[in-house]
């Protein structure tokens, strides 16, 4: 499958996911300093990821230029990237497919590994997880035992 520049409408919902976590500021730590996700810098984040995708884009097309890397026709990615707020949050399931899409399209050159898109990513992921439906009801640690031998429970009528 090939690379592409994903378009605004998914860095927003990054952005939106971002905002959905438990607990705000949503936070991940990149070169050995904590990064916040507020209402005033989520252009700025939003600009930062769109970045990373041209930059992979780019890496994987050498020879294609800015206005013609594969992605939305009208290369939107050259004009400066602007949150929007909306009301339609992705679930988690939804969240998680965007997180793994903007990976595999970000991902084609060496900075990749190091960059703060990929903290981002990694620390939204983490979170995102977590929003899972079911995900506190279930035991934190595997206990086979548990499963071969359940507690017996009393039913007092």
């Amino acid at each position: 499958m090939s690379a592409f520049v994903v378009n605004k409408s998914h860095i927003n919902a990054l952005i939106h996911a971002g905002m959905a976590v438990q607990y705000r500021p949503f936070t991940w730590y990149h070169n050995g300093e904590s990064h916040n996700l507020t209402d005033e810098n989520a252009s700025q984040i939003g600009q930062m990821l769109l970045d990373e995708c041209v930059r992979s884009v780019c890496s994987r097309y050498e020879d294609d230029s800015m206005t013609n890397l594969p992605g939305r026709t009208n290369a939107e990615w050259l004009i400066p990237f602007e949150y929007r707020f909306t009301h339609r949050r992705p679930t988690p399931i939804e969240a998680l497919s965007l997180i793994s899409c903007y990976e595999y399209q970000s991902c084609e050159h060496p900075e990749w590994e190091a960059s703060e898109a990929k903290a981002f990513c990694s620390a939204l992921r983490h979170c995102t997880i977590s929003r899972l439906p079911g995900y506190d009801e279930v035991s934190w640690e595997w206990d086979d035992d548990e499963y071969y031998n359940p507690p017996k429970v009393i039913r007092l009528v």
